[in-house]
């Protein structure tokens, strides 16, 4: 899998703030590899259909979309005509 680098506290932070980026850093890249197993193995979801596969919550999931889009990770699943597909209003992932 891909690295999911992202910057989440500033240099000028407390050493509080930096610790807890570098936690998020951990969290996040957990929930990213939850994410793309459950695409690669049930096929395009939504985030609120990775639920039973990855345990997260539907926002926990969302959370991880732009960096995993962004990494080469994920891609929004389209129609033909370029519009994104969507299962109860969420636009629906796929593993690249």
């Amino acid at each position: 899998m891909q690295s999911i680098e992202h910057t989440r506290a500033r240099r000028s932070d407390p050493a509080t703030s930096q610790a807890a980026a570098r936690n998020a850093d951990k969290f996040a890249s957990s929930h990213a590899g939850r994410i793309l197993a459950a695409l690669k193995a049930h096929g395009p979801l939504s985030a609120a259909q990775m639920h039973p596969f990855t345990g997260l919550t539907t926002v926990q999931a969302d959370r991880r979309r732009k960096e995993m889009i962004g990494a080469g990770l994920v891609r929004i699943k389209t129609m033909n005509d370029g519009h994104p597909v969507t299962h109860e209003g969420c636009e629906v992932w796929e593993a690249v």
